[in-house]
């Protein structure tokens, strides 16, 4: 699974945690460990998908542009990699065995691809957040 999608879902617990009140890409990027900049492409690409709101200037910030219960964990993925497959494809311009196995090995790739691709579109980042809020806030305690 690419990274900036595991990024994009760490964003968007934090924006649902947040509860309607800005957050900045500074902010953001500290929870994660990352720089403003990678916050920033991210945030980008949820905006054009329309699952976040961002405001410049003093105030400013990002927000949830839609309920959390109405934003699957598939949407904040296809937001991010757009139409770049979740795994990776063998090449199938060869001839031969290879052909034939990079084929074959393609169309297992595809339908493993599409369950896991149901599977999010099966949870919402409320549901996410409700699962995951406890567990972070105990490993922050912890620390």
């Amino acid at each position: 699974m690419r990274n900036d999608f595991v990024v994009a879902l760490h964003v968007m617990g934090f924006l649902t945690a947040s509860e309607g009140k800005p957050l900045s890409s500074k902010i953001l990027a500290r929870t994660y460990g990352t720089n403003p900049v990678v916050i920033r492409r991210i945030l980008a690409k949820l905006s054009e998908a329309g699952l976040v709101d961002s405001q410049r200037g003093v105030g400013g910030g990002t927000v949830l542009a839609l309920d959390p219960v109405d934003i699957s964990l598939r949407q904040v993925y296809e937001a991010i990699a757009g139409d770049n497959g979740i795994l990776p494809r063998y090449p199938s311009d060869g001839e031969g065995p290879s052909l034939a196995l990079g084929r074959y090995l393609n169309g297992l790739l595809a339908s493993a691809e599409e369950e896991l691709l149901a599977r999010l579109m099966q949870i919402s980042v409320c549901e996410m957040d409700q699962e995951m809020r406890a567990v972070i806030c105990r490993m922050l305690e912890e620390k």
